[in-house]
């Protein structure tokens, strides 16, 4: 559908055949060196874990060790954005003998302790079983609600868009073809394409006035 392509040309990896790229209300040249400094406050979560063969703790201090962080402030920042991603006691293991969950909590405290502005995420939980899926959820949900981040994730999970997302946009043959909030994608299809690609189905409102052993009235 052209999630990823549309991922690469925000994160300005690739150039579009046509309209313009906006950043924080600049509109930005499709070559040069205003690209490679826009591309530094952002980062990118593949679909696939990108880690080095390396230690949890190096894989997570490499980029800061790039911007000439201070050797104690590196410690300081690894420690607590491992700690916040629950994996405090595996900053020694080499990150590629990790489970594929692990490995891409790794890759997101890579990201996230150089602090983006803006973060990239391309189905970051494909093919993890259901306990690595809802961790990385839930490490989502924690940046959304308690870092100034924005956060664009492309996913094929209806249920994760619902909720995950404070606006939502159906992406179908690399065409955007309606965007809003869950209810309004969820509730009100703008047409017959994105009804039968987000599975709708009657929604009927009421109020539960008792509950019998289960049974709702």
């Amino acid at each position: 559908a052209g999630k990823t392509t549309l991922l690469r040309i925000i994160d300005l990896l690739e150039v579009p055949s046509a309209g313009e790229i906006y950043f924080a209300g600049q509109c930005i040249a499709r070559s040069g060196k205003q690209r490679l400094e826009i591309r530094r406050r952002m980062s990118f979560i593949h679909q696939k874990p990108q880690v080095f063969n390396l230690s949890v703790y190096d894989n997570v201090a490499c980029g800061l060790r790039w911007r000439g962080e201070e050797k104690d402030r590196i410690a300081e920042k690894v420690d607590h954005i491992l700690e916040m991603v629950g994996l405090k006691g595996y900053k020694n293991r080499n990150a590629r003998t990790l489970s594929g969950g692990e490995a891409q909590r790794v890759a997101l405290a890579r990201s996230l302790v150089l602090e983006p502005e803006v973060l990239l995420l391309d189905e970051p939980t494909a093919n993890l079983d259901p306990v690595s899926t809802a961790k990385i959820e839930q490490l989502i949900s924690y940046v959304a609600t308690q870092r100034n981040t924005t956060m664009i994730m492309a996913t094929h999970d209806m249920s994760q868009g619902q909720q995950l997302a404070d606006r939502i946009g159906v992406l179908l043959d690399g065409r955007l073809v309606q965007t809003g909030n869950a209810t309004d994608i969820f509730r009100s299809p703008q047409n017959e394409e994105v009804a039968h690609f987000v599975g709708m189905e009657n929604i009927i409102e009421g109020v539960i006035i008792a509950n019998n052993e289960g049974i709702a009235t």
